[in-house]
């Protein structure tokens, strides 16, 4: 079973369509380099800032690039997954394994390019320093560490949200109602944690609102990380429900594994 899902999740990823050599309209490049710059400038509004890291580029920055990703694999021309006789319940429970997986590739690719070449920007200083030893601020990284757990929490919520949700929005079939739907969760979402940074304290160490730091000092932050949590589990939920009453509705002919 094991071997049958990893095989499907290969054929998955292999569906993913080649870039078309023919360049989109007028309207709709457009449409896309708005949509692209709007979606840069509100994230570098609301997450960027002196402490930025890896921890709030990565969580805003992937699920985007996955929903992108699996949107094209699943309306494009190149679907290789419906050339296997299995269910449609198989279909939509690997669709939404697959930004699991993606993740994982990603994060292991990502920290592992970045443990390379921060080794070798402190090999370089070593070898280039006149004392041959780099003592590194170990206290400062682990104040950081506890610092932001809160705020570490709170976007692996927010991962966990946009992927959930943007999955059962794919399985949208009418183009013009899933981009719609997509408009509409992005600007609530984007409203709600706009609404939330307005209320967070200006961090002590950079004399600015920092998402993470923020949240992290924030009064009574443990008790609105909890809802936020429970808020995810349930809207995860849903959105499987949902995407499985899309996706496969009241269909049970197809063969399954």
């Amino acid at each position: 079973m094991i071997k049958k899902l990893i095989a499907y999740q290969k054929l998955l990823l292999n569906s993913n369509p080649p870039f078309s050599s023919v360049p989109p309209s007028l309207f709709n490049g457009i449409l896309y380099c708005i949509a692209f710059v709007m979606i840069v400038f509100m994230n570098i509004s609301l997450y960027f800032g002196d402490t930025m890291s890896s921890t709030t580029f990565i969580p805003f920055t992937l699920p985007i690039i996955i929903i992108w990703i699996i949107n094209r694999i699943f309306h494009g021309d190149h679907r290789l997954f419906e050339t296997v006789p299995v269910s449609r319940k198989y279909v939509a429970l690997n669709m939404f394994l697959l930004p699991i997986v993606m993740i994982f590739i990603m994060y292991i690719m990502i920290y592992i390019s970045g443990a390379v070449l921060i080794g070798t920007i402190i090999g370089v200083i070593s070898l280039t320093s006149s004392q041959g030893t780099i003592k590194l601020p170990a206290e400062s990284v682990l104040q950081q560490v506890i610092d932001t757990t809160k705020g570490d929490m709170l976007m692996l919520c927010i991962l966990l949200i946009i992927v959930f949700v943007g999955i059962a929005i794919t399985f949208i079939k009418r183009k013009k109602n899933r981009l719609l739907t997509f408009a509409g969760f992005t600007t609530i979402g984007y409203g709600l944690l706009f609404f939330l940074k307005l209320s967070m304290p200006i961090s002590p160490i950079t004399g600015k609102v920092e998402f993470l730091e923020s949240f992290s000092i924030m009064p009574h932050s443990s008790t609105i990380l909890l809802f936020i949590a429970i808020a995810t589990v349930i809207i995860s939920i849903s959105s499987v429900l949902t995407g499985y009453k899309l996706y496969v509705g009241k269909s049970n002919s197809s063969k399954c594994y």
